[in-house]
């Protein structure tokens, strides 16, 4: 009877103790992505307006986290990895990446992944902060699905849907270019992710070639 009772018990007080562990660990995240964000606002400070571009924001050197532009207003590598995601990294958790759409994906840059967030690409179409047309609603860094081996750093409309995880208790985090985050849920980023401001600070959408680059966006 008495391990019964504790079976029942364990049973009731295992799944809070996990959510509550994930809620820390989701401060944590939130925490390093707000960060991040302050970090571009003082590298823009220094660099007439202009943010970081999603080139090189990351590494410069492959694999090398403190060659990248914004690691000096960051200070520091732990900053870069999400708990829960550092968790499933060295877990060897089978990663599933969602099918690429458009005019393919973010490849070209492997190396085993030692950060969990990517920079909004389309922020090249104008860096400068001056003239966004609603910085509120436009990404600066997210916390996307990326395989261990991704080290682009980058993110955009053309790289696939539903592109935030949401391992925080089914949340997940946005840091807007205004400087705010955002916890989000999976319906909730569908959603914002089909905008063109979402992805676009200006109505300027065209890429190399002349491609539309909000080709399916509203």
């Amino acid at each position: 009877m008495v391990i019964a009772i504790v079976a029942i018990l364990a049973a009731i007080l295992l799944p809070s103790l996990a959510h509550g562990k994930e809620s820390a660990r989701g401060v944590i995240c939130i925490t390093n992505i707000r960060q991040f964000g302050l970090g571009s606002m003082v590298y823009a400070n220094d660099y007439r307006s202009r943010l970081p571009n999603f080139r090189d924001w990351l590494c410069v050197k492959l694999g090398d986290l403190s060659t990248g532009k914004l690691y000096p207003y960051v200070g520091a590598k732990k900053s870069y990895l999400c708990p829960t995601d550092a968790l499933e990294i060295s877990s060897k958790k089978k990663i599933l990446i969602p099918s690429l759409r458009g005019l393919g994906g973010p490849g070209g840059h492997l190396a085993l992944r030692d950060y969990s967030y990517a920079m909004n690409c389309c922020l090249c179409h104008n860096e400068d902060i001056g003239g966004f047309v609603a910085p509120s609603q436009t990404l600066l860094f997210t916390e996307p699905l990326m395989a261990t081996n991704d080290y682009s750093g980058q993110v955009g409309p053309t790289f696939g849907s539903k592109t935030l995880t949401i391992r925080h208790n089914k949340k997940g985090h946005y840091q807007m270019t205004d400087g705010h985050a955002e916890r989000v849920g999976h319906a909730q980023s569908v959603a914002l992710e089909k905008k063109k401001l979402f992805w676009f600070p200006t109505t300027k959408t065209l890429g190399p070639g002349g491609n539309d680059m909000s080709v399916g966006l509203q």
